[in-house]
C-alpha cells in the first residue's frame, strides 16, 4: 500500500510537469489550422514542405531539451538525497552510478541538440547569401 501511494504522488507529479509542456508545444509547424483561444478556426498554416521538415525535428529536439532538464534536475536531486541520507555501501554506488548515467545522457541530448542546430542552420541558410571572405 505504501508503495502505491508513493507511485501515485511520482507520477502526479510527472503529470504538473510535463502537461503544460504538451500544451504549448506547437511541435508541427506547417499543414494544420491556426485556433483561438475557444477553439474557432481562424487561419491556415502554410503547406508542408522540406524547410518544415527540418523545422518539425528541430522543435522535437527543442521539446525533448525542455522535458529532460526538469527530469534530470529531480534524478541528481534524488541521487544526491539517497547519497547524502544512507549509509549503506550499495546505496551509495547506486546513487554514485545514477548521477553518471543521468550526466551522461544529459550530455548526449545537449550534443543532439547541437548537432541538428547546426545542421538545419546549414541546410536552411539563404543560398544567395555568401560570406565576404576575409571579413
Amino acid at each position: 500500500m505504501k508503495n502505491l501511494f508513493k507511485n501515485i504522488i511520482v507520477f502526479s507529479l510527472l503529470l504538473l510537469i510535463i502537461i503544460p509542456v504538451f500544451a504549448n508545444a506547437a511541435i508541427i509547424p506547417c499543414g494544420g489550422h491556426i485556433f483561438d483561444i475557444n477553439d474557432n478556426i481562424i487561419g491556415e498554416q502554410p503547406p508542408c514542405g522540406y524547410e518544415y521538415l527540418l523545422e518539425l525535428v528541430n522543435n522535437i529536439i527543442n521539446w525533448i531539451i525542455m522535458i529532460s532538464v526538469p527530469v534530470s534536475a529531480g534524478v541528481f536531486a534524488w541521487a544526491g538525497i539517497t547519497y547524502m541520507t544512507t549509509g549503506v555501501a550499495d546505496k551509495k554506488s547506486y546513487a554514485k552510478s545514477m548521477m553518471t548515467k543521468v550526466f551522461t545522457g544529459f550530455v548526449i541530448i545537449l550534443a543532439a541538440w547541437i548537432i541538428v542546430t547546426t545542421i538545419t542552420k546549414a541546410l536552411l541558410q539563404d543560398p544567395s547569401i555568401v560570406p565576404i571572405e576575409g571579413a
